[in-house]
């Protein structure tokens, strides 16, 4: 009985830990924003198997550090003369000698449904929608590559790849992992993201776009994601 007492001692305390260690390390305004958030992946996408993943996603895209300003804000901005990010994805439009080339959230409102009100006008005042566009790209993504890669994990891994760098970049760096000889095109860690075929050429700092890519698919699935599990109803 003393024993069983113990044990269950132990759990609770153990549990209790590992609460405030997830509070300790969570960004202050995160829970603002985390129930519309799993409404959106609810919504959008209600068997994903690691809905925590969106929360490392956002954390990834607006935190410089944790206790930033803006980090889960969606007035989080990157702006230079080449591109704009805007809010918790990072929405992005992107120029080249002053022209428009890349605009994420145009293509988005072509084809995710809900995003008639969404505009660059008012994408910053609009957190409920720079979350639906986020988690409807990764749909669309998953959508395409559903009956490639069957495995859900890591058609995952792929398109947080695409999310950053483009689906086109994925498809062909399948495609070279392929051809290889000695790598499953239907594994990212350790096989296709061995494969990069993005520029070698530094953009900020010393890294460049294969740097780049390749650490935000590990930073969010293998670091950021954990400490979102219990709030978007992950329980695996």
């Amino acid at each position: 009985m003393i024993k069983r007492s113990l044990i269950i001692w132990v759990m609770c305390w153990l549990e209790v830990a590992r609460a405030q260690s997830l509070h300790a390390n969570m960004p202050a305004q995160a829970p603002t924003y985390l129930p519309m958030l799993k409404a959106e992946i609810t919504r959008a996408m209600p068997t994903h198997r690691q809905p925590s993943y969106f929360g490392g996603l956002v954390e990834q895209e607006s935190c410089i550090s944790l206790t930033h300003s803006k980090c889960w804000n969606p007035r989080s901005q990157l702006k230079t003369s080449r591109e704009e990010g805007a809010g918790f994805g990072q929405i992005t439009r992107a120029y080249r000698n002053g022209r428009l080339r890349f605009d994420a959230l145009a293509d988005g409102k072509q084809h995710i449904p809900g995003l008639s009100e969404l505009s660059w006008d008012n994408v910053y005042q609009r957190p409920d929608l720079q979350l639906r566009l986020m988690v409807g790209m990764v749909k669309q993504c998953n959508d395409r590559l559903q009956h490639i890669v069957q495995n859900p994990v890591p058609r995952y891994h792929m398109c947080d790849a695409a999310y950053n760098g483009g689906i086109a970049g994925v498809l062909n760096e399948r495609r070279a992992c392929h051809l290889s000889g000695d790598c499953d095109a239907n594994r990212w860690f350790g096989h296709v993201e061995r494969h990069c075929l993005k520029s070698k050429k530094a953009l900020y700092g010393q890294r460049n776009a294969c740097d780049i890519n390749r650490q935000h698919v590990r930073s969010v699935f293998l670091s950021r994601r954990y400490k979102y599990k219990p709030y978007l109803g992950e329980d695996r």
